[in-house]
């Protein structure tokens, strides 16, 4: 979704089909329960007037406006069903009974090789993953709520992120796996969440999962860790070693978070023995049920690997980040010790490169940069942003340079050691934003 598919209009302007995306009211004061949501008929109109909404955002590219005729038709019907009706005074609970849920589908079908053939360019898409983001933070937020009130999450409301993620991902995946290699400052839990899920769904794409067996992994990565919504934060991404005590009720998140999901009746079973098994390892040293080996299938591997992988690079476990290059390495010595998939690891490489986005490399020239864009057929050629010149100065206008094509035959000498505080005393080599 781009900006200019956005429209702001008044609620007297609202049309059967069209697309939501945003109201001006609290999602607590909302009939639906989140305010992405197509206008399936004019009792949607009535209840969003009744709930005291003036303004709205709609995407005009997921519209899908019926012609008069049908109009004509839907507001017979709903005129006959509104004499019929024995009481106009619903509540809440009956509000939203009433209300018919949005149909979202993928525009066109995964298949291993669109990953390497993207469709648009990744700037234009990354526009769209930054809304696509924004958007299920709020979905997010929203679900959270709900857990810490002990209400049910509704699933069928996680459905649209799902799909409009493996839709970006098929339009240029590099997008969406920029985003998780990001810097975080806050929303930690979510950032982490999505970005497992954005990964997860890539690997499997690669993989030639099917599209059921795609939106079960997307809906278990994101909520796999729904649990810590009633735990102590501090203790997620504490990055230090765990006391006892402390391991005890990290380990905690995975029972919660079954309470939790056992109290929907609408996630699939698929789902939520999925999200059970992202801490066991194959060598069956991890918890809870210390499953190993083929007792943990395709979609549980690909989960466990994108989960660990998130966890390492932004310092979520026990111990400090580490940069996505060191990541990969530890978890290919992690291979070698039987702990991880040897195949599993030697894709996730493959996908994110030698050198993933994000990383800080220095070129055989002296010159520092970021690594803005993997080239798979060639990761040792990427794309890089060059920030420092070979004299250590920050250039005013950052160079963009495809190692392939370079005229100059640069090439990355090594990943920059951070070690020295004169390296980047500025932090201008750790991506912060897109």
């Amino acid at each position: 979704m781009s900006s200019s598919s956005l429209k702001e209009i008044v609620i007297n302007e609202l049309q059967v089909g069209m697309f939501i995306v945003k109201m001006d009211i609290s999602w607590i004061k909302s009939p639906f329960l989140l305010h992405r949501r197509a206008i399936k008929s004019n009792n949607d109109i009535i209840l969003l007037k009744k709930s005291g909404v003036k303004f709205l955002t709609i995407d005009l590219d997921k519209s899908q406006m019926p012609n008069e005729q049908e109009s004509a038709q839907d507001s017979d019907q709903e005129v006959i069903q509104s004499k019929n009706e024995k009481t106009h005074d619903q509540t809440d609970a009956d509000l939203k009974s009433s209300v018919s849920e949005p149909s979202h589908s993928i525009s066109k079908a995964p298949t291993p090789d669109c990953l390497d053939n993207p469709i648009v360019s990744l700037k234009n898409e990354l526009n769209n993953a930054v809304l696509l983001k924004q958007q299920a933070c709020e979905a997010f937020d929203e679900i959270n709520t709900l857990v810490k009130n002990n209400q049910p999450i509704p699933v069928e409301e996680f459905e649209p992120i799902i799909d409009d993620t493996i839709a970006s991902l098929i339009r240029n995946s590099q997008a969406l796996l920029t985003l998780m290699h990001l810097k975080r400052y806050e929303e930690k839990l979510f950032s982490h969440s999505f970005s497992v899920m954005s990964l997860a769904l890539t690997f499997a794409i690669k993989e030639g999962v099917n599209e059921d067996d795609l939106k079960v992994l997307g809906l278990a990565a994101l909520l796999h860790d729904i649990g810590w919504a009633q735990l102590p934060l501090n203790l997620f991404g504490k990055a230090k070693k765990y006391s006892e005590n402390e391991f005890k009720v990290v380990q905690q998140h995975q029972k919660i978070a079954e309470i939790i999901v056992n109290k929907s009746d609408t996630l699939p079973l698929a789902v939520k023995q999925l999200m059970a098994k992202h801490h066991e390892r194959i060598d069956g040293s991890g918890y809870p049920q210390k499953l190993k080996g083929d007792q943990l299938d395709t979609l549980a591997r690909i989960l466990i690997l994108t989960d660990y992988y998130d966890e390492l690079v932004h310092g979520l476990l026990d111990r400090p980040g580490l940069i996505p290059s060191e990541s990969l390495r530890l978890l290919y010595k992690e291979t070698v010790q039987n702990k991880q998939d040897k195949e599993h690891v030697e894709l996730l490489i493959k996908l994110l490169g030698i050198y993933p986005l994000t990383s800080a490399v220095e070129l055989t020239s002296g010159e520092k940069g970021i690594v803005v864009e993997v080239n798979r057929d060639k990761p040792l050629v990427p794309v890089v942003k060059i920030i420092y010149t070979a004299e250590g100065i920050i250039l005013t206008n950052p160079l963009i340079v495809d190692l392939e094509k370079d005229e100059k035959g640069r090439h990355i000498k090594g990943v920059v050691d951070f070690s020295n505080d004169k390296t980047d005393h500025q932090k201008f080599l750790v991506a912060e934003e897109v």
